[in-house]
């Protein structure tokens, strides 16, 4: 069994993820990850935030998830872009799923240079940044050759000459790439607009603040907006009300919580900033159909 199967958590590190991948060499905070053949199962099939970066490349197939709570189908040509706070779940992998990616924490970033020297080249991280990129077959291909080299180059176990230096200049030379790529599709194929950029942004703020703060206004407030028009922004884009999207994250975090049996109902109650337990179960049972003591039985 996986180390994280069947286990709620509030947060996974570089560390956990690729021990519940079957990787023998866990500590690091840069890797290289490749599927080429059938997956049998999903390592990690419920949501959780991560700390470190993650870029994804689809050469086949396709892959379902949730980002930030909004769904997305990520398809052969694809480049999936995800940053340490977003929350995500993996839904399905198809049989046929093929990908490549990398993985690396503030740490490796800090270390390469790359990000106080370019910063600039990180805006497909930004909270205005769609995260699945749609790219050509061309494009596709010599993205797959960088992360191909930096896959062989990461994977030596034997002591090489200029090795992390290989991997520095390699992961740089994929990041311009990309960087290149993400201001070329935005500026040709998916320029967005005023309302799916405060749709984005909401999404971004939503999993830094909805312990203590579930009202419309102060989201609203933050993008300088009224909350009727977020509220209606939210709904047009995605079918969802802002606060559809509150309560989901508020339930989502609160299943992450109960599956830990340190805390009572009550503690939990407390750290999502209820007014009391019998408040907060109310809540609970009205969005999941069960109370939180029944839940937590049932697992």
């Amino acid at each position: 069994m996986s180390p994280l199967q069947n286990t709620f958590v509030k947060h996974h590190t570089i560390k956990q993820l690729l021990s519940a991948m079957g990787e023998e060499d866990a500590e690091k905070d840069f890797y290289v990850f490749e599927r080429n053949k059938e997956l049998q199962r999903l390592p990690v099939n419920y949501p959780y935030r991560s700390d470190h970066f993650t870029i994804v490349l689809v050469t086949e197939g396709n892959a379902r998830l949730k980002l930030n709570l909004i769904d997305y189908l990520v398809e052969k040509h694809n480049l999936l872009i995800i940053s340490p706070n977003d929350v995500r779940q993996f839904l399905s992998i198809s049989s046929n799923c093929n990908y490549i990616g990398v993985g690396f924490t503030q740490d490796f970033l800090m270390h390469s240079g790359l990000h106080k020297k370019n910063i600039d080249a990180f805006d497909f991280f930004s909270s205005q940044a769609k995260p699945v990129v749609k790219l050509g077959e061309n494009n596709t291909e010599i993205l797959f050759q960088l992360f191909s080299i930096l896959h062989r180059k990461s994977s030596l176990r034997e002591e090489v000459f200029f090795r992390d230096e290989f991997i520095y200049h390699g992961f740089s030379a994929l990041i311009f790439e990309i960087a290149f790529l993400f201001r070329k599709s935005n500026t040709v194929h998916l320029k967005i607009t005023r309302k799916e950029d405060l749709v984005m942004r909401f999404m971004k703020l939503l999993p830094l603040h909805f312990k203590n703060e579930r009202g419309l206004k102060f989201y609203a407030d933050l993008m300088f907006i009224t909350p009727k028009y977020l509220t209606q922004t939210i709904k047009q884009i995605t079918g969802k009300t802002a606060g559809d999207f509150i309560d989901e994250m508020v339930i989502m975090e609160a299943k992450v919580l109960l599956n830990n049996f340190s805390k009572s109902i009550g503690q939990v109650a407390e750290e999502l900033n209820f007014s009391d337990q019998f408040y907060f179960s109310k809540f609970f049972k009205k969005h999941t159909g069960t109370n939180p003591s029944d839940y937590r039985s049932s697992l």
